[in-house]
């Protein structure tokens, strides 16, 4: 069923690791080699004069690096501070009229690990195909046949919670990714992953959370590089390396195991099995379209819950308010579901905020410039150039929002407020926008009103600093979130 096993570990250590090849040297004259060395020092020189000086892209600032080299860019990526970097340079992002298709230098694809799915296909024609497959998936229909699993898994973080609280501090964050991955695991593969039972991470789940997310951004950073995708092996560490070759197997022995196992009740990869053979859709692109779905979607959800728990910790006015909206409107843990919850007001400023100020996808997605250029702001950008908006810089510059770095719930219910709302888009916007946001703001509802109805969240540390502790490879790498859990008598 799975082919051959061990030509498939070769064929994906090859690209994981990257191509090793010798590096050959011949004997030269040391006169010559200096010639050589300065000639192609001069030439970079007379480029890079070249580019800050007269090139179309001149007057856009940025330390010079940037400027000249994506030796920036892709140190950014894999150091895990490139929000703040960003954030740093310029807090004012433009937009222009026409569409700026996905840069495929960051989305590198190819026919085995890097299958096209939803997120990485540059195409738009190719990523129409793919989100037309996958939009019943998504549908309203859907979504109510999708709620009671949501409400099964929400119910078992609670007496989870319930029963790890009376032993002592609790990593909220950890159990927060039990429970989405679980949901999106019963989705997505017909089968959950045993977490929130055995109240420890799965494996699976423990090689996204420590060693995918790196692996990604050092993908990212290395091909956005001439000839260093050549070495990848020598530049990925050996432990980051390993842990996405487990994964990638793994997750295609997953997904085959699905496909040959009868399921009576329809998730999300059940429109994709019966497109299969419509439009040729392989084995390796069926592992990478339900990847895709569990990890952008599970991850992502984890990360709101666990920065809104933070924020409403460290906000005693904005947590005492939600606690009331939601007590005195419910009697009964089970009353809530994502329609009862859905006029509290405030428990969805709660969830705007939470996005705002801790945005899940916290770098700048890049795109390209469309065929002939485009004009941003008055700036003519040539056609190709890499462009991006910053999420975090842009939600935390002032410019568009008052005191950024408050968590203030009321600044999204405010008839005169007059902060920039619509710059805060954690599901981006257009062709590309999110199609699973509807599913993220019902499992956000259920698991927030739950939680506050039936806990009291106390942070162990008050010198704990979420921001300062949460780094950033492409997703987020998060802090624990040690936490002191009371829970209400009702």
């Amino acid at each position: 069923m799975f082919g051959d096993d061990i030509k498939a570990k070769m064929s994906v250590s090859s690209i994981i690791y990257g191509p090793v090849r010798p590096l050959l040297y011949e004997p030269t004259s040391g006169k010559a080699a200096i010639l050589v060395f300065t000639a192609c020092l001069l030439f970079f020189i007379g480029q890079s004069l070249r580019i800050v000086c007269f090139h179309p892209l001149a007057r856009f600032p940025g330390p010079p690096l940037a400027i000249v080299s994506n030796l920036f860019y892709s140190g950014t990526v894999i150091s895990g501070h490139s929000h703040t970097t960003i954030k740093k340079l310029r807090d004012n992002p433009r937009k222009g009229t026409n569409i700026f298709v996905k840069n495929p230098h960051f989305y590198p694809t190819d026919g085995t690990i890097r299958a096209k799915h939803i997120v990485n296909t540059s195409d738009p024609v190719e990523h129409a195909q793919i989100r037309k497959m996958m939009s019943h998936a998504f549908s309203q229909k859907a979504l109510f046949e999708q709620e009671d699993i949501v409400i099964h898994y929400a119910d078992m973080l609670m007496t989870a919670i319930l029963d790890e609280s009376r032993e002592g501090l609790i990593d909220l964050e950890m159990f927060y990714n039990w429970t989405t991955f679980h949901v999106l695991g019963e989705l997505a593969s017909g089968e959950p992953f045993g977490s929130l039972e055995a109240r420890k991470t799965d494996n699976w789940i423990t090689i996204i959370l420590m060693m995918m997310i790196k692996w990604n951004a050092y993908d990212f950073a290395i091909h956005k590089l001439p000839f260093l995708p050549r070495i990848q092996s020598w530049l990925v560490p050996k432990d980051i390396a390993e842990g996405a070759e487990i994964h990638i197997m793994q997750s295609k022995r997953k997904i085959l195991e699905r496909m040959n196992r009868p399921n009576d009740r329809l998730d999300f990869v059940s429109y994709i099995f019966k497109k299969r053979e419509e439009i040729g859709i392989t084995d390796w692109e069926m592992t990478a379209h339900a990847n895709a779905l569990v990890i952008a979607r599970s991850e992502t959800t984890a990360t709101v819950v666990s920065g809104l728990t933070y924020w409403l910790c460290r906000t005693p006015r904005a947590y005492e308010k939600l606690k009331r909206d939601v007590r005195c409107t419910f009697t009964s843990s089970t009353e809530i579901t994502s329609r009862s919850a859905m006029p509290l007001t405030y428990l969805t400023a709660c969830i705007d905020e939470a996005f705002r100020i801790y945005p899940p996808i916290s770098i700048a997605m890049p795109r390209k410039a469309p065929a002939g250029g485009e004009t941003v702001a008055g700036y003519f950008v040539p056609e190709g150039t890499t462009v991006a908006v910053h999420m975090w810089s842009t939600t935390h510059n002032p410019k568009n929002f008052k005191d950024p770095y408050e968590y203030r719930p009321e600044r999204w219910m405010e008839p005169n407020n007059t902060d920039n709302l619509d710059a805060s888009k954690p599901f981006l916007l257009g062709p590309r926008a999110c199609m699973g946001q509807n599913m993220a703001w019902m499992e956000l509802r259920i698991l927030i009103a739950k939680l506050v109805f039936l806990f009291d969240f106390k942070l162990d540390d008050d010198d704990f600093d979420w921001d300062r502790d949460s780094r950033t490879f492409v997703l987020w790498e998060k802090p624990p979130l040690m936490t002191r859990v009371t829970p209400r008598a009702v």
